[in-house]
C-alpha cells in the first residue's frame, strides 16, 4: 500500500506542478488495452465549469511508466486489474482517484457521437 501511495503522490505532484494554469479541477486519465496494444494519457483542467487547455510541461513518458507501475503494484497486492485510472485535484489540492475495471477500447470516445 505504501508503494501505491508513493506513486499516487508523485503523479499528483506532477499534475499539479506541471499544469501552469489556475484551475478548479485538474484531471489525469490513464487507460490501456493490452489486447489492442495501446495506452493513452489525457490531461485537462476545468475552471468555473469550463474546460481550459492546460499548459502541461511534465514528461508523459514518466507518467506512463508510473501508471504502469501503479497497475502492476495494485494487481500484485489485491489482484485488481483496472483498465482506466483517473486522478483529480481540486483547487484546494485535495486528490481523488477513480479506478475503472471495464476493458477499454480505443473507439470508446467515438461511441457517443
Amino acid at each position: 500500500m505504501e508503494a501505491q501511495i508513493k506513486i499516487l503522490n508523485e503523479l499528483a505532484g506532477m499534475l499539479h506542478f506541471s499544469t501552469n494554469v489556475e484551475y478548479d479541477l485538474a484531471f489525469l486519465e490513464y487507460k490501456f488495452n493490452l489486447n489492442e496494444g495501446w495506452d493513452s494519457i489525457t490531461i485537462w483542467c476545468e475552471k468555473e465549469g469550463e474546460n481550459i487547455p492546460p499548459k502541461f510541461n511534465a514528461d508523459k513518458k514518466l507518467i506512463n511508466e508510473l501508471c504502469q507501475k501503479l497497475h502492476a503494484n495494485m494487481q500484485a497486492q489485491t489482484g485488481g486489474d483496472w483498465r482506466k485510472f483517473i486522478l483529480t485535484i481540486d483547487k484546494d489540492s485535495e486528490v481523488k482517484t477513480q479506478f475503472i475495471y471495464e476493458i477499454q477500447s480505443c473507439m470508446d470516445e467515438f461511441k457517443d457521437e
